[in-house]
């Protein structure tokens, strides 16, 4: 295969998979597009509480299905002394503890959950789910037919008759529900009253228990729902108010005869809920929901370092932009520069100083480094004790503009340390043999060229879009490299052979 194919070959290998990589991570693990978006963690705490009788103890918890869009950051548990596993049953996730023989007595058991939502969407099933309608007889089956006649005549809309059903269900104003409700006093059995309702007028619906995500609420009992099916997916409705909620706000524990919480060899147990919400960044619940799930791409990244080497990574990885810079500007556009990389350290030190002090600062030491430098080409030195005389010369000009700035109170000063000084000498000596070779000119052309670079690459690595992107998916640096080897391909014209080549159009 010719050197051509194979740059061709390359370029579409390194967009491919940085292209996939992104989608993988954003898709899949949930990243963020900004470092910046937070989101908010619910921390729910379950208390199991009972006596126990002397004997071998089983408890267990169901625990909430599989939601796409919902991540569970983290599960554990704390019972000193008890075994614990998370065990499957009837296609049911149980949090089961066991205890050969605990001391009797009160006994607590602790689990705790961290969990998110990404985009969370409709809660669908295939195939729709069919109404469930009981097998009535005698008064029962009356008062329903009654009901079923008085419900049909109003003719309303799926969502207002569910809403119509509960509002009468928990403040009875009609005289058709009260031999339904004469032996229906538990709220269980009375949103299973409205499921039943529903199911007779042809809607599916199901009575779910669990917890309401309400931020600082200790204590609270797991709530009765009801869950109907309107427009191919499920529509969560709070029994008590008779108003729809987001899936956001409700987390499903049980549903239909489910148990919630059972325990074996116990009295008197007891199920209570904590529920405490946080503000966090984003990409931090997708690295550990990651992690938790044991994904490769974040093992082995930049993630698992500890957080001081992450910003020193953070700014490395902003290197390979300041490149990219260089190379458009060079190949394509045609901008002569003093060198490849000196551009991109400028464009480092800018990001510290921020641009225009770090261009006053750069103009000033090089400057006074070239009039220095001119003296010193006088005296015949050596390259090496020159460049040295140099280097000793710039750290004193450091020094003094520092100084001198501390005390005319101009803040911007002290940040001249941030130009590396080893390349601020070698650059000095640079430009003073090329001014001596090809004059004053070039010197100008160069320096300003690299100045230009330097400036485009620090308003593309300071902004703070791109530079979260390159945190969050370093996986677009691939992207990047195809981009450069791509551009190394090139041999036509730059834009400024346009007007280099301008008289021959006379021609």
């Amino acid at each position: 295969m010719n050197p051509g194919r194979q740059i061709v070959a390359l370029v579409a290998l390194l967009v491919i998979a940085g292209v996939s990589l992104v989608w993988y991570k954003h898709q899949v693990l949930g990243f963020p597009l900004l470092a910046s978006e937070s989101q908010t963690l619910w921390k729910i705490e379950a208390t199991l509480k009972f006596d126990a009788l002397g004997g071998p103890v089983t408890a267990s918890i169901n625990l909430p299905d599989a939601v796409v869009g919902r991540s569970d950051v983290f599960t554990e548990q704390m019972a000193p002394g008890y075994q614990f596993a998370i065990v499957d049953q009837d296609n049911n996730s149980i949090a089961q503890w066991r205890h050969a023989d605990p001391p009797e007595g009160a006994q607590v058991l602790y689990l705790r959950s961290e969990i998110f939502f990404n985009e969370l969407g409709p809660l669908t099933e295939a195939p729709a789910p069919v109404p469930v309608t009981p097998h009535l007889i005698g008064l029962e089956a009356r008062g329903f037919a009654d009901a079923r006649q008085i419900l049909a005549a109003m003719d309303l809309e799926p969502a207002a008759l569910v809403e119509t059903i509960l509002r009468e269900i928990n403040s009875p104003q009609s005289a058709w529900l009260g031999l339904l409700l004469r032996d229906r006093s538990r709220r269980a059995d009375k949103v299973q009253l409205a499921a039943d309702l529903l199911a007779f007028q042809g809607i599916a619906a199901r009575v779910i228990r669990g917890v309401e995500l309400i931020d600082r609420q200790r204590g609270r009992s797991a709530r009765f729902m009801l869950k109907v099916w309107q427009d191919n997916a499920w529509q969560l409705y709070d029994a008590k108010s008779a108003t729809a909620l987001p899936w956001t706000k409700f987390i499903e524990f049980q549903q239909g005869e489910q148990a919630l919480f059972e325990v074996f060899g116990g009295e008197k147990s007891e199920l209570s809920f904590a529920v405490v919400s946080e503000e966090r960044a984003a990409f931090v619940n997708a690295v550990e929901n990651a992690r938790n799930h044991s994904s490769w791409l974040v093992d082995f990244s930049i993630y698992s370092l500890p957080v001081a080497q992450q910003s020193t990574f953070k700014l490395l990885l902003l290197i390979p932009l300041g490149a990219l810079v260089v190379v458009i500007l060079r190949n394509l556009v045609g901008i002569r520069t003093s060198g490849t990389f000196m551009p991109i350290l400028i464009a480092l030190s800018f990001l510290q100083t921020s641009l225009l002090p770090g261009l006053m600062l750069f103009l000033l030491v090089v400057g006074t480094g070239l009039l220095v430098r001119s003296y010193m080409s006088r005296l015949n030195l050596l390259l090496v004790p020159r460049i040295a005389a140099v280097l000793v010369f710039v750290i004193i000009l450091y020094a003094a503009i520092g100084i001198a700035a501390h005390k005319l109170g101009f803040d911007w000063g002290a940040k001249v340390t941030f130009f590396p000084m080893i390349i601020l000498s070698w650059t000095i000596e640079r430009m003073s043999i090329l001014w001596d070779e090809d004059g004053a000119r070039e010197v100008f052309i160069q320096g300003g060229g690299s100045l230009v670079t330097a400036s485009v690459a620090y308003l593309l690595m300071n902004s703070q879009t791109v530079s979260d992107a390159i945190f969050l998916y370093p996986e677009m640096l691939l992207i990047v490299l195809a981009i450069i080897i791509a551009i190394g391909s090139y041999s036509g014209y730059r834009l400024s052979d346009l007007r280099r080549f301008q008289p021959m159009e006379r021609y």
